[in-house]
């Protein structure tokens, strides 16, 4: 017997926002969704009593650099490459 009823498949396909006119087509994706369901009972079958719970596949490290006071780059040096600057700023086109 199906899990899903045809009447749960459009009304899915109404939120998806997906059209099902064939009925043939309903019943496709019924057939789909039904072995998605047991796919996910059968993963409900394993045993992760002895398995620690994961954030992530892989073991992450922060890789920030520790924070130094540096002096910072003067503004002359900072527009020096600028194509165009005005009032010691860089000066851009309008993008409106």
């Amino acid at each position: 017997m199906s899990e899903i009823s045809l009447d749960t498949v459009k009304h899915i396909a109404h939120l998806a926002r997906i059209e099902i006119q064939d009925e043939d087509k309903a019943q496709a994706m019924q057939k789909e969704l039904d072995e998605i369901v047991v796919y996910a009972k059968q993963l409900e079958e394993v045993d992760l009593a002895s398995t620690d719970p994961m954030f992530h596949a892989l073991d992450l490290n922060n890789v920030l650099r520790e924070d130094e006071i540096e002096t910072p780059i003067s503004q002359e040096d900072a527009l020096k490459n600028a194509k165009s600057t005005q009032d010691g700023q860089f000066k851009v086109p309008k993008m409106l």
